[in-house]
């Protein structure tokens, strides 16, 4: 008799004592776990349950930990496991963070699931954390900062340790990865607060593990407080030391905010909105472009709405998550864009909500005229479209004899063809829908336009908008943004098309205009400018548009553009370069004229220094200009060369001849071949930096030289000049905090004894070195040698590379102080060099 025998598998089976399959293992049901214990130690009463599929074992994140913190087991097996602690007493509260990682066998190969646990010990055996972020907030002044550095931030200086927990979260991506979004576990507003650091908050190599319900302490001083486009943060330019108190998910309940006009108080708070998508946008993913931001608009029961941003990190999910035809709570952080306040859902598990029947809005829309509009929603009847671009309707209204203007604005209408009221200008409509402030100017979002006959409104004479009228708008603007007004206006001056692959940006040159930058015609559409070419001179119409004080920008919405056949206008195509201090050589300038004959067009020279300069000769194309002689003295040579007809200027260009800074002037050493120890001038080379969508231009002032001291940030601090002609020239137009530095200083470069390419670097007789291994931006100047040796490395077209304690220091990408440590080479944008004085 045969007997056969027959055995199944299973993923609970094991193979020599392992588990085979994928392993789980949670602590008190989930990921994380935290328990306390007081100050006078002993058996922590709370246990900890352990549920695992795989063997596990247990290990501190710190070894010394477990020398007062005794688990009372170190490992176990498949099932469940009651897991206690015994603390030893102590003086002061600590914590241990404990990590315990199960493995299993798929196919022989190991795999592991991990879960952490949290120990703390203080007086009161508490696992709860204070926390004081609107505390913090409130003692804070947040300056208006629209640039992305800190120059006119204000510095904290005073000892302000900050505790709160993580709300947004690196893992989704729901912000920048450099920032995390603080706050308590309150429902009141003003709670929240936005940090920037220079490193990651997760998935770096320089990251702090900033996981979202994580509880954190650090000091905000050394940082900067500021307002950035409504955003109160504090940015940091050297790292704080970070405190994490507890690693486990603490986020508190989303606050239920039911107004979306009250979001902006709720800013870097976890919310949610009972809401619905707009219908335009169901069946659409989430993020749908291709980059930069998605912004999609969520409508409430009575019709108020507000925006869900996306940024390009969390792209990765919800390029992939549709936007349902359903209602629900939509949650998420509060960002601000525009003076209002958005949500930011910081993973796909807020979007969850969205799983019940779409309602009917019921909007109530208050009637009301230009000259009394509010914030809210509004319905303006009687009005005429007078004006429009491609994302934008202009509406005005007679108003006890006055004309008042209105602008409504869809950023949705993302082609030339997409406003539907292109042909509707000098009709009369109604317009309802939201109005809010926008740069001091109200405007109409989310709104239904109802178009009607022909219109009998008569539009004023449009205000003549010279360079002085321009000037004088802006800078009331800037002072008090509350002046800010739509006008009808009249320009005149040069025309500028600058094609695009997607579209055309025009813009305006006009003579005079000295802190208004940009003349633009926004979203100006292509059917207006035809038959017209860069160059011409023009007459205009439109309506300006408040003044951007951040790009020193006035936008101008396009109503009627002509060409102006009889003013006569003159253009430099090239801007002159610094002439040298010594032999310098002339330079051609071409230039174009129009409505006026080239030999009617004189040159002149004036201003404080104009014998300096002369002009060598002109033809009906370019003019040539150089510099009258050697500049001996300490300063530079400045004037301005002009181009008239008649006595009329027409257009103008600064001069400048540079100055010596002493004696036979310099020598750059920019490779290691060329470098001798002594007395030397060490610089950086930077000629221009892009942050986000804004260039900061430093040539021809592109070497950043060090004036001999650290700066709060501790980073070598530095001001820029130009190298022509073996002279170094100090930019003239420093800010006032590059003038308070000083100027450049000799620092001494001393070769270290029996070692290769090795120097110290000293200044005022102390010694340059990285203050804390391996870590970024922590220059410091010390009284003796040890641990200050600089290795000295050619770096190719970059300079001299060189490296202290585990940091590089080189050329940073940045605003102001450009010397800077960091680990990693990459981050550095270029090396160093260095200047010889000239014997």
């Amino acid at each position: 008799m045969a007997v056969a025998a027959f055995s199944a598998c299973s993923d609970d089976d094991t193979n020599d004592g392992g588990y085979e399959g994928i392993p789980e293992i949670t602590v008190d049901g989930g990921g994380s776990a935290t328990i306390a214990g007081s100050l006078a130690g002993g058996k922590i009463e709370q246990s900890v349950e352990v549920v695992s599929k795989g063997d596990w074992t247990l290990s501190f994140d710190k070894a010394d930990d477990q020398t007062w913190c005794t688990p009372s087991a170190l490992s176990g097996k498949t099932g469940t496991t009651q897991l206690s602690f015994t603390l030893a007493a102590a003086e002061t509260e600590r914590q241990a963070s404990i990590t315990l990682t199960a493995t299993g066998y798929v196919e022989g190969i190991p795999v592991t699931k991990k879960a952490s646990i949290t120990v703390k010990q203080n007086e009161g055996g508490t696992t709860t954390v204070e926390t004081n972020v609107k505390e913090i907030r409130d003692r804070l002044d947040f300056p208006v900062d629209n640039a992305s550095g800190t120059a006119n931030a204000k510095e904290i200086t005073e000892s302000m340790v900050i505790t709160g927990i993580v709300v947004s979260d690196y893992v989704g991506n729901n912000i920048n990865n450099h920032q995390i979004m603080l706050t308590d576990d309150t429902a009141e507003p003003g709670a929240g607060l936005m940090i920037r650091f220079k490193g990651y908050v997760g998935d770096k190599d320089t990251d702090y593990h900033l996981t979202r319900g994580s509880i954190v302490s650090f000091d905000l001083k050394g940082g900067f407080s500021k307002s950035y486009y409504d955003t109160y943060q504090v940015q940091f330019e050297a790292d704080p030391d970070i405190e994490i108190l507890d690693a486990s998910d603490n986020t508190p309940e989303a606050i239920e905010v039911s107004d979306p006009a009250k979001l902006i108080d709720y800013q870097s708070q976890y919310v949610k909105v009972y809401s619905q998508p707009i219908e335009s946008i169901r069946g659409e993913m989430y993020y749908n472009v291709s980059s930069g931001y998605a912004n999609q608009t969520f409508e409430t029961k009575n019709g108020s709405t507000f925006q869900l941003s996306f940024n390009s990190y969390s792209s990765s999910w919800a390029n992939s998550i549709e936007i349902p035809a359903k209602a629900g709570y939509i949650k998420g952080c509060v960002s601000i864009n525009q003076g209002a306040g958005n949500i930011s859902p910081r993973n796909a598990s807020d979007l969850e909500g969205m799983t019940e029947d779409l309602f009917t809005v019921s909007t109530e829309y208050t009637k009301t005229t230009i000259d009394q509009l509010g914030e809210g929603n509004y319905e303006i009847e009687d009005a005429t479209i007078v004006g429009v671009h491609q994302k934008a309707v202009m509406f005005a209204q007679e108003n006890s004899g006055t004309v008042n203007y209105v602008l409504a604005f869809e950023n949705n209408w993302q082609d030339q063809t997409a406003n539907p009221y292109i042909g509707a200008v000098g009709k009369t409509a109604t317009v309802k829908g939201e109005s809010a402030l926008r740069y001091g100017l109200y405007q109409f979002s989310n709104f239904e336009v109802t178009t009607g006959g022909d219109s009998s409104l008569a539009l004023p004479e449009p205000e003549t908008f010279d360079a002085e009228a321009i000037e004088k708008y802006a800078s009331e603007i800037k002072a008090d943004e509350s002046k800010a007004a739509y006008k009808y206006v009249k320009v005149s001056g040069i025309l500028g098309i600058e094609k695009g692959a997607s579209y055309n940006t025009y813009t305006l040159e006009i003579l005079g205009l000295t802190t208004v930058k940009t003349v633009a015609f926004a979203y100006g559409l292509d059917s207006y400018f035809e038959g017209l070419e860069s160059g011409d001179v023009v007459d205009a119409t439109g309506f300006a548009l408040g003044y951007d004080t951040s790009n020193s920008k006035l936008n101008i919405l396009l109503r009627k553009i002509d060409a102006n056949t009889t003013t006569p206008a003159v253009t430099f195509t090239k801007e002159p370069e610094p002439f040298a201090a010594t032999d310098p050589q002339q330079q051609t300038l071409p230039y174009v004229v129009a409505n006026v004959a080239a030999s009617e067009v004189t040159f002149e020279i004036v201003g404080t220094n104009a014998d300096k300069f002369t002009v060598v000769s002109h033809t009906d194309k370019d003019v040539v200009v150089n510099a009258a002689g050697n500049n001996e003295t300490d300063a530079a040579y400045t004037a301005t060369l002009v181009a008239k007809v008649g006595s009329e200027t027409l257009a103008s260009v600064d001069l400048k001849q540079a100055a010596p800074v002493s004696g036979d002037g310099y020598t750059l050493i920019s490779s290691l071949a060329d470098l001798t120890a002594g007395e030397l001038l060490m610089a950086g080379m930077l000629e221009s930096y892009k942050n986000n969508n804004n260039t900061i231009t430093y040539a021809p002032y592109s070497y950043h030289i060090w004036v001999g001291t650290i700066s709060s940030n501790k980073d070598l601090e530095t001001v820029n000049y130009q190298y022509e002609s073996n002279q170094l020239t100090l930019n003239p137009n420093l800010s006032d905090r590059d003038k308070e530095k000083g100027t450049a200083a000799f620092i001494t470069v001393e070769a270290v004894s029996g070692k290769t390419n090795t120097y110290y670097i000293k200044s005022g007789g102390k010694y340059l070195k990285n203050l804390k291994e391996a870590t970024n931006r922590s220059m410091g100047l010390v009284d003796t040698p040890d641990g200050a040796e600089w290795l000295f490395e050619d770096n190719g077209e970059k300079g001299i590379k060189i490296s202290n304690n585990g940091v590089y220091l080189g050329t940073a990408g940045a605003t102001y102080d450009l010397l800077r440590s960091y680990k990693s080479e990459s981050t550095l944008k270029w090396g160093v060099c260095f200047f010889k004085k000239n014997k």
